[in-house]
C-alpha cells in the first residue's frame, strides 16, 4: 500500500472555465468545477450545512443561486489554497490532503 500523500506540482484557477486544475506529484490530473469546490467548502459552518443536509433530506442546502463565481483565490501556506465565493463563503482553506480526498475522479473511480 502506497501511504505517500499526493502533492501538486501545478495548480491552474482558470476563472474563464470555472475551475481547478491540479496535476499531481504522481503525474494524475485532477480538474474540479468552482460549484463543486464552493459545496465542498471545508470551513466549520459549510461542513454543518453538509452534515444536517445528510441527516435530513428535506433540507436544502442553502448556497448562492446560479453559477458560482470565484472572487479571488489565495495561497495558505504551501499547504492549502483559500478561495472567496460570490454571494458564498470565503473562509474555507482546502489543505492539498482535502483537495487530494474529495478528488471527482478519486469519487468516480469509488462508485464504479
Amino acid at each position: 500500500m502506497n501511504t505517500e500523500m499526493r502533492k501538486p506540482i501545478d495548480l491552474t484557477v482558470d476563472k474563464k472555465d470555472g475551475e481547478l486544475r491540479i496535476v499531481w506529484n504522481n503525474g494524475v490530473r485532477s480538474i474540479y468545477s468552482f460549484d463543486y469546490l464552493a459545496l465542498m467548502c471545508p470551513c466549520a459552518n459549510c461542513k454543518e450545512k453538509r452534515y444536517e443536509s445528510e441527516k435530513n433530506p428535506l433540507n436544502v442546502l442553502s448556497g448562492p443561486s446560479g453559477p458560482v463565481e470565484l472572487q479571488s483565490a489565495d495561497m495558505v501556506g504551501r499547504y492549502a489554497i483559500n478561495f472567496s465565493w460570490s454571494g458564498g463563503c470565503a473562509s474555507g482553506i482546502y489543505s492539498f490532503d482535502y483537495l487530494d480526498e474529495i478528488d471527482p475522479e478519486k469519487k468516480n473511480s469509488e462508485i464504479e
